[in-house]
């Protein structure tokens, strides 16, 4: 679940022997357990392919369980790569699997144009970015720079500020400056004078551009800014954010959501949203939620895309 980065050199080695296995034929048929069962009953279009992604994926309720519960979608095989990795992308790239789970944001997405399926029942929960900040630093001022970040931030951009950071090796806060200037909200003013903040980073360069964008609109409206980077995960900067050594993080709705209540069912942005509203405690508020998620999707070609016109996941249900 996003976020969460890791390559486990074992997980990548024993991709490599199975793949090997697997042949590179992207119009492949009947390759391993396909759902067509009896006589004159019809292949799914799932059925046809093979799709490739972390062991865990097998059994997550919301990876193949959860896939075939709410769309009715069982792949003809399962190839386990890694997560969201470099083995993956070149899997699918390379036609040794027809779909994999990748994160939205990553580069490889646009850079060998792939295709994002649609998610329309909210199989992945929702992964939408948005500022925790601590409520007593929530000022009127705070608020309106920092949903004003949300407003501007998508999944398509914030999929170019990575490629910038991990691709063209730019500087993360050169990225984040241009990004506030090409979305008007570089102007300096005093919006957050006299407000002080600690501002802190997971360790993956997404959060810490994140970061770097609150830090540098804050500062630009007269806020004093500490930044505290790549602290690590969850365990251990969302204490902090408690007990307020940290008072602003970027995070995950659906993520931070499950992290806070293990019991939550929620999974469309709203209801997500508004569970994770109601479970934080008292001293950490969540403001306006962007359109930009990194969440898992099923991923594919252009060219399996066109050829069976896929454009949602519930498509990979059909017969063809």
């Amino acid at each position: 679940m996003k976020r969460t980065t890791f390559i486990a050199g074992a997980i990548a080695a024993t991709a490599a022997l199975t793949l090997t296995a697997c042949g590179s034929d992207s119009s492949k048929s009947g390759t391993g357990s396909a759902s067509s069962s009896g006589a004159g009953s019809t292949a799914t279009i799932a059925s046809k392919l093979i799709m490739g992604g972390p062991p865990e994926f097998k059994t997550r309720p919301d990876g193949l369980p959860g896939l075939q519960k709410n769309y009715g979608v069982t792949f003809g095989k399962y190839t386990v790569t890694d997560t969201g990795g470099p083995v993956t992308v070149s899997s699918l790239k390379n036609g040794q699997i027809d779909a994999a789970d990748l994160f939205t944001t990553d580069p490889a997405i646009k850079s060998n144009g792939f295709v994002i399926l649609e998610d329309p029942k909210s199989n992945f929960a929702a992964q939408n970015i948005l500022p925790i900040i601590n409520k007593s630093k929530a000022t009127d001022g705070v608020k309106k720079i920092l949903n004003g970040i949300s407003a501007k931030l998508t999944t398509s951009g914030l999929s170019d500020l990575l490629t910038k950071v991990q691709v063209d090796k730019q500087d993360a806060d050169a990225v984040a400056k241009q990004w506030l200037s090409d979305n008007g909200l570089a102007t300096t003013g005093s919006d957050a004078s006299g407000v002080k903040l600690t501002i802190g980073s997971a360790n993956f360069p997404e959060n810490v551009i994140l970061a770097q964008i609150y830090a540098e609109a804050l500062k630009a409206q007269g806020a004093s800014i500490k930044t505290t980077l790549n602290i690590g995960s969850r365990e251990k900067y969302y204490q902090g954010l408690k007990e307020g050594s940290l008072d602003l993080f970027a995070e995950y709705t659906g993520t931070i959501l499950q992290f806070i209540d293990k019991t939550a069912k929620a999974t469309s942005p709203d209801d997500v949203y508004a569970a994770l509203q109601k479970a934080l405690p008292p001293n950490l508020i969540a403001l306006d939620k962007s359109s930009a998620q990194d969440s898992d999707a099923i991923v594919v070609t252009k060219a399996t895309a066109d050829k069976y016109s896929l454009k949602t996941i519930a498509d990979l249900a059909k017969t063809g």
